[in-house]
C-alpha cells in the first residue's frame, strides 16, 4: 500500500527516515499522557500494514478531515 507510506512520510509525526519514533498518546483521567512504545520505537514504519494504531487513528483521520473540507 504505497499510498499509506507516502501519507506517513508527509504527515506522521512519528515517521523519521523510514523508522518510527514510537511516541504514543493516551488519555488518563482527562490528562494527556505521552509514552515511547518500545514495540514501535526505532523499528521500520508499518503504516502500510494497517497495524499502526497511531497512523490509522490520528494521521489517516486528520488527513481525511483536512481533505474533506
Amino acid at each position: 500500500m504505497k499510498q499509506a507510506e507516502t501519507l506517513a512520510r508527509r504527515e506522521c509525526a512519528n515517521y523519521n527516515g523510514g523508522k518510527c519514533l514510537g511516541v504514543m498518546f493516551t488519555r488518563v483521567n482527562s490528562k494527556l499522557m505521552v509514552k515511547i512504545d518500545g514495540n514501535f520505537a526505532e523499528k521500520e514504519c508499518i503504516a502500510n500494514s494497517s497495524k499502526c494504531g497511531y497512523f490509522n487513528q490520528i494521521v489517516v483521520r486528520g488527513a481525511h478531515n483536512a481533505f474533506s473540507r
